[in-house]
């Protein structure tokens, strides 16, 4: 699941709307509405720590999606079309290290 869906799916369960995320968070709508959208790079962790405290869900679990998303992103960007399936989570597991 792309990371702009992920994001709409925990802010509709939380029943929020965009605006009303983005005031919780201290950010702005429109930065809310292009992430979920797909049209800006995926959040930092300092931005999923602040998204995952106003949606009531886990932060590293957040991050985990948003890190392999951004990952993912930038692969993509440097040439590489097909990656395979777990690279990404594998490696943000080997950096995190058990939980």
């Amino acid at each position: 699941m792309e990371f702009g869906s992920y994001l709409r799916r925990l802010r509709i369960e939380a029943k929020l709307t965009q605006k009303e995320l983005a005031r919780k968070c201290g950010l702005s709508d429109a930065y809310v509405n292009r992430v979920e959208n797909q049209e800006t790079d995926p959040p930092t962790r300092r931005v999923c720590g602040a998204l995952a405290r106003a949606l009531k869900v886990n932060e590293n679990d957040l991050w985990k999606h948003a890190f392999i998303a951004r990952l993912e992103k930038w692969l993509k960007r440097e040439g590489f079309r097909k990656i395979p399936q777990g690279l990404s989570a594998g490696f943000y597991n080997d950096l995190i290290g058990p939980e």
